[in-house]
């Protein structure tokens, strides 16, 4: 049994032992969708019934069990139970990753796959490698399980193999994305996603017992740090939705008592955009909402506090650098990330890679420390290592006297205006102060003489229209000439990618396809 790092990392199955002498009786996740739970004494015992089967296929340390799931009970047992194990799990959003799917599990080369019934695999099977097995139903009672739990009931419950892995082998591999170009897999080891976990415990501050909400897919990194993985290291409780649901969102709240709950900015908007008759005051149990995905735009956050009542505070990561700053519990600094999470190394260098003082804006690199990633499973299955000086984010950002974190925007999407550095997201920040704004997208386009030049894409409120004129004219009080956009258009919603960000790629084929040939510049 390999179970401790040298630098104290503890191995999955350690914590969930931890867990059912502690607090058998206690859930660890309850699906509201589902109506369904499991403790953490049931997770246990299942999870030794997982490294029986496992351990009966020969699967050893670094052979990879592909996920295929939807949010579930099922789905948060075989993830930590296959960690337990010490096998490494693989994630997949399918219906983000449909055109893709074939090539990544034909990079992934899984021994097993796991697959929800209903989501339309079954025609896979034939052409694609690894052993293919519907997920079914779990039931506490193992004689009523269905699919892969029914097969479980032939290995006993009792814990016989302990650990495969070592620290450093490969937990985790997942995919984000794969709507533009060929995705690749993040890989993280069992000692590096031990650590995001804990860290995020820890910037929440979540203690044993509290519960958290969320409706995020946990194909995604950031539902598996804070969602799954936080509360199981904490001894937490997580209650999931399969999806959001912005009628059932804060009765969900309610109900489960969640003392933290997470969400993105898109959320946030939908929760301002039609407000719902609720106040902070009417769930006593909840500290905190933490946002993340994205950066929330101040207009977003003090809107969404003064209408609610309720804290917001953010976080952000990286598949790459793990999860790199963070309010700690409910106390945030609107207008800011954070600062530095526990474990973690930033620094911020100017384009040479000069380290940058406080207050100076540049390229944030999350050092190579204990949270980053092993590296890349390309889309030919071959692993490149990520660079071992950290991960250069591509985020532009600074940290101000109170060592807080500030991301100014992206390195590949300054606009440069005559050799002038301009932040898309200074602008935006600025056209959200206007009452009538609800949604803004700056890009910089070609100019004959600039290089480039600035024009904004605005969503207006319900009701609400101004002038072109008018709003450049707001800008002018607010912002020097050369970082007023020069055009303004008005679109109904503005384009967003897969994980609800604005998608300013979108805006620049827009511009292209639409105003570039009729565009005069003064």
């Amino acid at each position: 049994m390999k179970n401790i790092s040298k630098n104290g990392a503890k191995s999955f199955h350690q914590v969930l032992l931890k867990n059912a002498e502690r607090w058998p009786e206690r859930t660890y996740v309850h699906c509201v969708d589902q109506g369904k739970s499991i403790n953490y004494g049931a997770l246990y015992s299942i999870s030794n019934r997982v490294a029986g089967f496992l351990n009966n296929r020969q699967i050893k340390a670094n052979d990879r069990i592909l996920l295929l799931a939807e949010n579930s009970v099922e789905n948060l047992i075989i993830f930590t139970s296959v960690l337990g194990y010490g096998a490494t799990l693989a994630t997949v959003h399918v219906e983000m990753n449909e055109e893709h799917l074939s090539e990544i599990v034909r990079a992934v080369s899984p021994k097993i796959v796991l697959f929800q019934e209903d989501l339309g695999l079954q025609k896979l099977k034939s052409d694609l490698p690894g052993e293919w097995i519907a997920i079914g139903d779990w039931q506490e009672n193992i004689g009523a399980a269905t699919g892969f739990f029914n097969i479980l009931g032939s290995f006993p419950e009792t814990d016989n193999i302990g650990s495969v892995a070592s620290p450093s082998d490969h937990a985790v591999i997942f995919y984000t994305s794969g709507t533009v170009a060929k995705p690749k897999g993040v890989i993280q080891t069992h000692e590096t996603a031990y650590y995001n976990y804990d860290a995020t415990a820890d910037y929440l501050e979540l203690e044993p017992g509290d519960k958290v909400f969320d409706c995020r897919s946990y194909s995604w990194l950031s539902a598996q740090h804070m969602s799954l993985g936080a509360p199981l290291v904490a001894g937490a409780t997580v209650v999931m939705a399969k999806k959001f649901s912005k009628s059932n969102y804060f009765d969900w709240l309610k109900n489960s008592e969640a003392n933290i709950a997470f969400v993105v900015p898109t959320i946030v908007n939908m929760l301002i955009n039609k407000p719902v008759n609720i106040r902070g005051k009417d769930l006593p149990h909840l500290r905190f909402l933490t946002s993340s995905s994205a950066p929330l735009l101040e207009k977003q956050w003090i809107t969404f506090e003064k209408l609610y009542g309720i804290k917001l505070a953010q976080s952000c990561g990286s598949s790459e650098g793990g999860n790199t700053a963070a309010h700690r519990g409910s106390d945030r600094k609107i207008g800011s990330i954070g600062p530095a999470q526990k474990y973690q190394d930033i620094r911020i260098v100017d384009l040479g890679g000069k380290k940058l003082s406080r207050g100076e804006v540049g390229e944030i690199i999350v050092g190579g420390g204990k949270q980053q990633a092993y590296g890349y499973l390309m889309p030919s299955g071959v692993i490149e290592r990520l660079p071992k000086d950290g991960h250069h984010s591509g985020d532009l950002g600074f940290f101000d006297e109170d060592d807080h974190l500030h991301i100014t925007g992206r390195l590949k999407e300054l606009i440069i205006r005559g050799g002038m550095n301009i932040s898309p997201l200074e602008i935006d920040g600025v056209l959200m102060q206007h009452p009538c704004i609800v949604e803004v997208g700056t890009i910089g386009v070609p100019h004959p003489i600039y290089g480039e030049e600035v024009v904004s894409y605005i969503v207006f409120g319900s009701g609400v229209k101004i002038s072109e004129e008018e709003i450049i004219e707001y800008c002018m009080s607010k912002l020097p000439k050369e970082k007023i956009p020069k055009a303004i258009y008005t679109r109904n919603q503005l384009p967003k990618n897969s994980r609800g960000k604005l998608d300013r790629s979108a805006l620049a084929s827009h511009y292209q396809l639409n105003y570039s040939k009729s565009a005069s510049w003064s």
